[in-house]
């Protein structure tokens, strides 16, 4: 038998696809399938071994089910297919994996981290129709409910969710989100499986003018300070107060900003890239004051910057205020557009827009820093929304749609512009933004959901996007683990 040397073996791992050896067994040509080391990784201790293997044994021949709670008997960590069963298929692949690898062997390639949006704006289960919908198996629900905030942790660290963003809008803005928080997330007895981020809510939170943030004006800056101060108190309670912890790279607390491409009225006004700068600048130094580090900010610049091979001065000026770059969603529709189809094409697509992002930021280095950007892929979705074109999709093919995007990150970007931070602080692992979990008005909502509006019909009863992560990504090891400086 001919088998891939180890070397070009994990390289098959760090693209985070499944593997197919073609080889005769007893005088049969069938594929031996192997999976990636993180998958074969069943119990997430790092170590590829017996206990892996004799964990997927124990389990052999169980169902999950599809209510919120699974099956009696079913260890989701051995579903390594995320087929919702374990079979032999299963305790092959695992068992082939690490004969192959070898026993005791550290996993080489660490598990990605991924990160889904959080929002804790659910204050009643009336909900006006075609604004706040969603509704997860079992019903409506509102933030404050510590109980429905547990069997929502249960459920990302099964199906492969690392790090809640949690939408952070000022008090002055949303009075009850802060408290929701507490009374929901916070306190339910699982927090501690947990990692947080926020995500700051710029669009809600900060004055506008026709859509955009005017920096001359004499109240943004001041806001924007005071509002970075009051996240750095949110983190100060996550690290000190409450069993969850903090998602850091570099050493420092991580926050997405959402609507940062609306930061200036005339992107090509000096003067203005200017103030945005200076308030970054100021907004950084109070919040280290209060946390005692400085926060790691990204942005969301990515898709008009992959927009073409020469992004304008402006854009550039306004990207190298962020340590990484991120595109919020993974489509990029024009008005009126008709509804797409996630498919092998559209996947090539995004795929050749993270390649023109990688050589459009390639020398451009954070102003504070004066570190390289780090590109933090989309794989949400899409849009769906009331009214809007619709991205639509299968479990099927929204897997293969992961596939092919992390194949090229993992495989292309991150190994040749972030081998040598890979694995530590810098970067612990490959970090994936998924969409949100538990909103489903933007159209790209993963959690287990009675209705989404990205699929005509729901081949899974509401885990099509969970269980395509899953299988992909594996359960979420990082709710026993350690990630690496954080």
């Amino acid at each position: 038998m001919n088998f891939p040397d180890r070397r070009s073996f994990l390289r098959t791992g760090a693209t985070g696809l499944l593997g197919a050896l073609q080889v005769g067994l007893h005088a049969q040509i069938q594929p031996l399938v192997t999976v990636p080391p993180y998958l074969a990784d069943v119990d997430g201790d790092g170590i590829l071994g017996v206990k892996d293997i004799d964990l997927v044994r124990q389990a052999l021949f169980t169902s999950r089910g599809f209510g919120l709670e699974p099956s009696e008997g079913f260890d989701y960590r051995a579903d390594v297919f995320s087929a919702a069963r374990v079979d032999q298929d299963a305790l092959d692949a695992v068992s082939r994996t690490i004969d192959l690898l070898g026993y005791g062997v550290p996993v080489s390639d660490p598990r990605p981290i991924t990160v889904a949006w959080h929002y804790g704006w659910h204050d009643d289960v009336n909900r006006p129709i075609l604004l706040q919908t969603a509704r997860y198996l079992g019903g409506d629900y509102i933030s404050s409910d510590a109980t429905v905030e547990e069997e929502f942790n249960r459920l990302k660290n099964e199906f492969g969710i690392t790090v809640d963003a949690l939408s952070w809008i000022p008090p002055r803005v949303r009075p009850s989100l802060l408290p929701n928080y507490e009374n929901g997330y916070f306190s339910a007895s699982n927090s501690g499986t947990r990692y947080v981020a926020l995500l700051y809510e710029n669009m809600l939170a900060l004055p506008t003018v026709g859509g955009r943030n005017d920096f001359r004006s004499l109240e943004v800056g001041p806001l924007l300070v005071s509002d970075f101060e009051a996240m750095a108190r949110t983190l100060v309670d996550v690290r000190d107060r409450y069993p969850s912890r903090v998602f850091q790279l570099s050493g420092r607390p991580v926050i997405f900003i959402f609507g940062s491409h609306s930061w200036g009225l005339n992107e090509d006004d000096e003067m203005e890239l200017l103030e945005i700068v200076v308030s970054v600048g100021a907004a950084r130094e109070a919040f280290r004051a209060v946390y005692g580090a400085y926060p790691y900010l990204v942005g969301e610049d990515l898709l008009p910057i992959a927009a073409t091979k020469r992004p304008s001065p402006g854009r550039v000026h306004r990207a190298m205020n962020f340590d990484a770059l991120y595109s919020y969603h993974a489509a990029n529709f024009k008005p009126n557009a008709p509804a797409f189809a996630i498919n092998e094409a559209y996947g090539i697509l995004q795929q050749r827009r993270l390649i023109r992002a990688a050589e459009s930021i390639r020398e451009v280095r954070n102003r504070f820093t004066g570190r390289p950007l780090l590109i933090i892929p989309s794989l949400a979705g899409g849009f769906a929304k009331h009214g809007m074109p619709t991205l639509s999709a299968t479990r099927r093919t929204y897997a293969d749609y992961l596939k092919l995007l992390i194949r090229h990150h993992a495989g292309t970007y991150i190994s040749q512009e972030w081998s040598e931070a890979i694995g530590t602080a810098v970067l612990p692992a490959p970090i994936y933004t998924v969409g949100s979990w538990n909103e489903e008005f933007e159209g790209h909502a993963v959690f287990p959901a009675q209705f989404n509006l990205t699929f005509d019909v729901t081949e899974y009863r509401g885990f099509d996007f969970v269980m395509a992560l899953k299988e992909v990504f594996g359960w979420n090891h990082y709710s026993k683990r350690v990630i690496l400086g954080s």
